[in-house]
């Protein structure tokens, strides 16, 4: 028979606090229990559980706002703002794509992917100007080389590349499609995959992915719209026509699209490391354009996250979360209140040893 026993949890907390009197509550009440059990136990300084078995926590008191990390990597409350890394702390750094290639075309010198610590950066508002320095400028490197980009349809292929001896310079990455016979269609070109990993001293990994890089498309094809026929579902990405349904030239130079447009760029799925430009149909023009990200410090890292719990619109007073991996987490949960003049907030720490 289990047996259910409600333990008040003695944590580590400490809150910074404005002007308290002027909040119509504070959160010196708010305080966090967890559920024990068989499977769940606490000795009085942790609480220890067992792998897959989920741990209820509940909240006393009534904080606007509850936001929890788990301790595990990615969404430790330590390295809430952190956005680069220690060096000293990279045994290992890797850039990583996959390449998948999907239609028939002309794949030969289809496209180029290239890198750099010297390229100026894209002005992003200067579209003649960026055009200009993206065919004058001499200083790039190979990110994968080009005899080794596929070149046939319906091929995936993977690549590496050692970033160490780039920790703590800025580097560009680009890619440049660069399509030239117009006897053949322009094929669909797929990116996976596409992040930078550092393997950490401490055994842990730090991914930053393609959304995190500030890639910025620049269709030089879109500097002579003439030359071009617009593929008519463009009107169905916003952005790219007036109140009267008159095409703006502008918003093509740097422009993304969420669906199917012929030569352009989608980049909703960066978050995961995917994106792809997609094909152009015979007769359709060339569609030469870049993708460029921006500076990026191989060392840098996305911020880790917690889930939001709760905020000022929603009652919760209780939490389960399930940790799958064997180890030692602090978890974190961040309390606050606010008004619109003043706020409080709370951090309550614990330790979960998971066996």
């Amino acid at each position: 028979m289990k047996t259910y026993n409600w333990l008040f949890l003695t944590l580590a907390a400490f809150s910074s606090v404005a002007c308290n009197d002027e909040l119509e509550k504070d959160l010196k009440d708010v305080s966090v229990t967890v559920e024990t059990n068989d499977n769940v136990t606490y000795d009085g300084k942790v609480i220890t559980v067992a792998k897959g078995t989920p741990v209820k926590f509940n909240i006393g008191g009534e904080p606007d706002n509850i936001t929890f990390f788990s301790g595990e990597t990615g969404h430790n409350f330590d390295y809430l703002e952190r956005v680069t890394i220690d060096p000293s702390q990279i045994v290992s750094s890797k850039l990583t794509v996959e390449i998948n290639t999907q239609y028939s075309g002309a794949y030969d010198n289809l496209f180029s992917m290239y890198m750099s610590e010297e390229f100026p950066g894209l002005y992003k508002d200067d579209f003649p100007g960026d055009c200009q320095q993206l065919k004058d400028f001499t200083g790039w490197t190979e990110w994968v080389k080009q005899e080794e980009l596929p070149v046939e349809p319906s091929k995936t292929v993977s690549y590496e590349m050692d970033m160490m001896s780039h920790l703590g310079k800025n580097i560009t990455l680009a890619i440049h499609v660069h399509p030239h016979d117009l006897t053949k269609q322009q094929p669909r070109l797929n990116f996976s995959k596409v992040k930078i990993t550092n393997e950490l001293t401490n055994g842990s990994a730090v991914e930053l992915y393609a959304s995190n890089m500030g890639f910025t498309p620049v269709n030089v094809w879109s500097s002579d719209v003439s030359s071009v026929e617009i593929d008519p579902n463009l009107s169905k990405n916003t952005g790219y026509y007036d109140t009267n349904n008159n095409l703006i030239e502008s918003a093509l130079w740097y422009g993304t699209v969420t669906n199917n447009i012929w030569g352009m760029w989608n980049l909703s799925n960066a978050s995961t490391g995917s994106f792809y430009v997609h094909s152009a149909a015979l007769g359709k023009g060339l569609r030469e354009s870049w993708l460029v990200s921006d500076y990026l410090v191989i060392n840098a890292c996305s911020p880790d996250t917690g889930v939001a719990l709760k905020n000022m619109t929603n009652r919760f007073s209780s939490y389960e979360y399930t940790y799958n991996e064997v180890g030692t987490y602090r978890a974190t949960f961040y309390v606050s209140n606010e008004n619109y003049k003043h706020s409080e907030s709370k951090i309550i720490n614990m330790v979960i040893n998971v066996k």
